[in-house]
């Protein structure tokens, strides 16, 4: 495990400001805060974008940890990243963290061999197969790490004459780190049709609704209020294919029970949530409307439920604990999926929070299909009601499964029909 973790300050505004700290010496790293701050913070970027770019920034340091590369002495040398270390950390940022094996900060230690290639590394009959992040997340990761290596040269040259001879390294130096690094960006992964993400497969959703009825036997819980609580998030999931987040953020308040809509809010560092990871608005806010059913389900939750927990009434919060009442956790959520795939190993295998987004997606393609609406409006309806902008490119990545469907339906009807013809033996 790697010795670099990230924490959470909540100041009294209720602004959080994450920080990479080395829990050896419970210090945060100089150059990475100053980074975020000056690049991230400073631009009012949301506390989950700064906490983001700490975390691809970690890889940084441990590889610099394993490679026993002291930085600021190599920019002050000139220096950045030779060749084969570039090619060693792009490896490094296809890797999960978790498959890292970083080496301690201890000067009593041998130096580390290098990096192996990650080509070599699967290569390796001593090794076996490990597994590598998105090209997406592995481009993130490069990019952020170039822009930190090159801020770090820019700063560095405010303190150099142009005719100092570290001027000119340093200046070839940042020009070969930024060519070598673009070229090792993997492209992105939004225009394949073969990944374009699916949801739950209608007998994962039958037996999800089955699992989770409050009154089901095979039900994985055991306390009667978490049976209620659980039903009910994993319905507004499916229903309405919020994130997370913004279901966590949501207030008995912004339900109105008359009109039968709910308002999803931005309140970014809420004084009055007491959270760490405070669960935010990604997308745009928005008013949605409520299905009766589930409205009924709401009410009852709230009135004859919710209010019995100790600290549910000091808070508007929707989604509370089980025991205590306070505010529901990201992590809590996360818990309760993970209970639910240990219960059927073999066939919750994909279910996650984020899936519901997709299937929504899907269901909402099944219906527009058989009702009249053009392609422009379908788009600004998806995209409202996911809360993207009208012109965010998200409501085409979310149909692409549709569409892959719906065009091998097609293929196989050609088939059938050629097969069935007189001519063919």
């Amino acid at each position: 495990m790697s010795h670099y973790i990230i924490q959470k300050v909540l100041f009294s505004n209720g602004e959080r400001l994450p920080m990479l700290i080395d829990s050896q010496s419970g210090i945060p790293e100089y150059w990475v805060t100053l980074f975020s701050i000056t690049q991230y913070r400073s631009k009012s970027s949301a506390t989950n974008t700064i906490e983001q770019i700490l975390r691809q920034l970690m890889l940084l340091n441990i590889f610099l940890d394993n490679e026993t590369i002291d930085l600021d002495e190599r920019i002050f040398q000139g220096k950045l990243l030779h060749l084969h270390e570039i090619e060693n950390l792009c490896d490094l940022c296809k890797l999960y963290v978790k498959d890292i094996t970083p080496t301690p900060k201890k000067t009593s230690l041998p130096k580390v061999p290098k990096l192996a290639s990650l080509e070599k590394f699967r290569s390796s009959p001593s090794h076996k197969p490990i597994n590598t992040v998105s090209s997406d997340t592995t481009g993130n990761r490069i990019r952020t790490i170039k822009d930190f290596l090159l801020w770090r040269a820019d700063i560095h040259f405010t303190q150099l004459n142009e005719n100092d001879s570290v001027f000119n390294i340093l200046n070839e130096s940042k020009k070969i780190l930024q060519t070598n690094m673009t070229s090792r960006i993997p492209k992105s992964s939004h225009g394949s049709q073969v990944n374009a993400p699916e949801g739950l497969s209608q007998e994962e959703i039958t037996l999800l609704f089955e699992t989770i009825n409050r009154h089901s036997e095979t039900n994985p819980w055991k306390n009667i209020f978490t049976k209620i609580r659980n039903e009910l998030l994993i319905l507004w999931l499916y229903q309405f294919g919020v994130r997370k987040g913004e279901l966590l953020s949501l207030k008995i308040s912004d339900i109105n029970f008359q009109t039968k809509t709910f308002d999803l809010v931005r309140r970014a560092d809420d004084s009055n949530d007491s959270r760490i990871n405070q669960p935010v608005l990604k997308t745009r806010e928005r008013r949605i409307a409520i299905p009766q059913k589930i409205l009924e389900l709401t009410r009852d939750y709230i009135i004859n439920h919710r209010t019995l927990l100790p600290h549910a009434k000091k808070h508007e919060f929707l989604f509370v604990a089980s025991k205590s009442g306070l505010a529901m956790s990201l992590d809590t959520v996360n818990k309760i999926f993970t209970k639910l795939k240990e219960t059927y190993p073999n066939t919750f295998t994909r279910l996650s929070p984020h899936i519901f987004r997709h299937t929504w997606n899907d269901n909402f393609s099944s219906i527009v299909e058989k009702r009249d609406i053009s392609e422009s409006e379908e788009k600004k309806i998806r995209s409202y009601l996911m809360g993207w902008s009208e012109t965010s490119n998200s409501a085409a990545t979310y149909t692409k499964r549709h569409t892959r469907q719906k065009a091998n339906e097609i293929l196989l009807d050609m088939g059938n029909q050629s097969l069935n013809n007189e001519d063919i033996t």
